[in-house]
């Protein structure tokens, strides 16, 4: 890498500065823009996710590098699903190019849950200890090349109680026993806790700045609203406020998929902010706005969401992919999206951290890319 640093003896305002003032709420010199952005540092770099699991210097040299390309405001680490659950049990498989999945479900019956290892040390237990040492190298890396100061937040990832069961179980088994068997359901989620708890903590230690917490399987297209208020939704809330209580990192939840029934309820979980999927963006901050001035929630800013469900791109429930606008759209949409989003948030006194609605996908086009932190300085500069 290069000796040459963009934020040497610069009087910009640092990704640092920007992304911790958004997140308690406060405005600097424009919105700043987090992405998610697992693929763009491998893309640059011409790496697998493979390539970069077995040799995680690669991964942090792809989030460096691409990070000072793109000019977005934060890196993360590899930010997957699958280090806590493979240590509590599950088997994994690793394609050559995405993430870890689950390879079969691991808890079939209530027996199962005996073979389960749910205490864990993540400095010592399965592959946990590489994601650990990835988020040091990105600190020291950063660091170093602040020449002694950290310009750029490391965010990392923890899975709620309820992704990790349904991961242990199989999604659609999951389905059924919350619907079907609901203490069992708690009893899981119960277990599952501690695990991906004790991984966030242990990222903290190691360097990570902020946390972003996710739940895919509580959206409306899975369970319930009532299910989820009485089940799922206080196992989020405890782990949000675990985290908050243990590490004081400021907290991202992205309810993942088509949540427009329960966006009052979602609120209620505290995190600092939400990173917003394909919802529609009205309605998502006029029930922010809504339980802020009730006093049941503490939203600061909203994550979010060009790339699929803006006005310019789909109306309120209708399905859209993820990637639509971001990954096969065209800079001047991708543009007026954008502004859409920032206008929105913004005009509600929320702070906006822009970024896709969810991660950003692979084979993201560079000019998009390009084009979304244009929008944030040309759109969401603060007067």
């Amino acid at each position: 890498m290069s000796n040459y640093y963009m934020y040497d003896r610069c009087k910009e305002v640092t990704p640092m500065e920007r992304m911790f003032a958004c997140m308690n709420g406060e405005k600097t010199d424009r919105v700043p823009i987090h992405v998610y952005p697992r693929w763009a540092g491998l893309e640059y770099i011409g790496v697998t996710f493979k390539e970069a699991w077995e040799d995680p210097d690669l991964y942090v040299k792809g989030q460096i590098m691409a990070q000072e390309r793109f000019q977005y405001d934060c890196v993360i680490d590899y930010d997957m699903m699958g280090p806590v659950e493979e240590a509590i049990g599950a088997t994994l498989k690793y394609p050559e190019d995405d993430v870890p999945q689950i390879a079969e479900p691991f808890i079939k019956t209530k027996e199962d849950m005996k073979k389960a290892k749910w205490k864990l040390d993540p400095r010592k237990d399965g592959n946990m200890p590489k994601v650990l040492y990835a988020i040091r190298r990105l600190k020291e890396e950063l660091i170093k090349r602040g020449k002694g100061k950290q310009q750029v937040p490391i965010m990392t990832w923890g899975s709620c109680p309820s992704r990790t069961a349904a991961c242990l179980t199989g999604f659609k088994e999951w389905f059924l026993i919350v619907a079907r068997d609901p203490d069992w359901a708690v009893e899981l989620m119960e277990n599952a806790l501690d695990g991906w708890l004790q991984m966030v903590i242990a990222a903290h230690e190691a360097g990570a700045d902020c946390v972003w917490v996710n739940d895919p399987v509580s959206s409306a297209d899975c369970i319930s609203r009532e299910h989820y208020e009485k089940l799922t939704q206080p196992y989020e809330r405890k782990f949000i406020e675990a985290i908050r209580r243990e590490t004081g990192m400021k907290i991202i939840f992205h309810p993942c998929g088509n949540w427009h029934d329960r966006l009052d309820l979602i609120y209620q979980n505290q995190a600092d902010g939400y990173f917003l999927g394909p919802m529609n963006i009205d309605l998502c901050v006029e029930k922010a706005v809504e339980t802020n001035q009730k006093g049941l929630s503490r939203v600061k800013f909203l994550n979010g969401n060009y790339g699929a469900a803006t006005k310019t791109s789909t109306a309120d429930r209708k399905p859209v992919s993820y990637a639509t606008t971001l990954k096969f759209g065209t800079p001047d949409e991708l543009l007026v999206e954008c502004k859409t989003v920032i206008d929105t948030v913004e005009g509600a006194d929320i702070r906006c951290m822009l970024g896709p609605n969810c991660w950003e996908p692979k084979n993201t086009p560079y000019v998009n890319r390009d084009a979304t932190v244009f929008a944030a300085r040309k759109f969401g500069a603060y007067k």
